[in-house]
């Protein structure tokens, strides 16, 4: 994913770019709109799920519960295409979209504001309070190749450094502050077995490409979150903007991860 560049063989295998908004506690009423919109945008199948959190309130010195959890329902709008390969989800605070055939930022970008400018137009959004885009990169070195020729020794651990010893699991992050712009976190995660998501990230259903689905070997995912938080009136250039940033950031972070012979191997 380097600054300007397109490359063929690209690793990255999932994406999520979001915006937070003021909430809107009467979202269901809209959906009617902004459905026939997504729909006619290339997103036709339609889901919407619903999950339960528990809200535990805690007294002043957080060391008791004060009284019965509280469930708290939460509606989750999903606009998908007919290849599941790309898709929104709208929340009361927050428009997300997920991409599994990932081609170019500029692309993922213009649909992103594509989706946002139909739910602007039918909720009246009055400011964003957070703007973020994340990557999840699969790094499988191909038949021959180890995986250090891929990665900079930083992000490798120390496992080659003991005597007989074979990579199972290793884990590094950095999280940087970037003046201006906003926090960037970026973790390599190196394993054995299939390509998969971390905890807090699912693909609600999307697939992913066919060559991520038969990975079964030693790899790495890179993982690359940006995201800038600062209440801001709601406007569609802003946004643009503040992905724009962020993206020129992941970037850095992801060309620091990754050698000049792995840039070689997927252009």
């Amino acid at each position: 994913m380097p600054m300007g560049q397109k490359l063929k063989a690209a690793p990255v295998y999932f994406t999520i770019a979001q915006v937070r908004f003021n909430p809107v506690l009467s979202l269901k009423d809209y959906m009617p709109a902004v459905q026939e919109q997504m729909r006619k945008a290339g997103y036709p199948d339609f889901k919407h799920n619903v999950t339960v959190s528990l809200n535990i309130a805690m007294t002043p010195d957080a060391q008791s519960q004060q009284g019965m959890p509280t469930p708290v329902r939460s509606d989750r709008f999903v606009f998908s295409n007919m290849e599941n390969t790309r898709g929104f989800i709208l929340q009361q605070n927050a428009l997300s979209i997920q991409v599994t055939d990932y081609d170019t930022f500029q692309l993922l970008l213009n649909e992103f504001i594509k989706g946002l400018d139909i739910v602007r137009k039918a909720i009246d959004l009055n400011f964003s309070e957070r703007v973020g885009i994340r990557y999840l990169d699969a790094v499988v070195p191909k038949k021959g190749d180890e995986l250090s020729q891929y990665l900079v020794p930083e992000v490798m651990g120390i496992a080659a450094r003991l005597e007989g010893a074979a990579i199972v699991h290793s884990f590094s992050e950095t999280v940087a502050n970037i003046r201006d712009v906003g926090q960037v976190k970026a973790r390599t995660i190196i394993r054995v077995g299939p390509v998969g998501f971390p905890p807090d990230l699912q693909p609600d259903g999307l697939k992913l490409k066919e060559q991520f689905q038969k990975v079964n070997q030693l790899h790495a995912i890179i993982d690359t979150d940006g995201a800038i938080e600062r209440r801001e009136s709601f406007n569609l250039e802003t946004v643009k903007n503040r992905l724009n940033d962020l993206h020129m950031e992941i970037s850095k972070a992801f060309r620091a991860t990754t050698t000049e012979y792995a840039l070689s191997v997927w252009r």
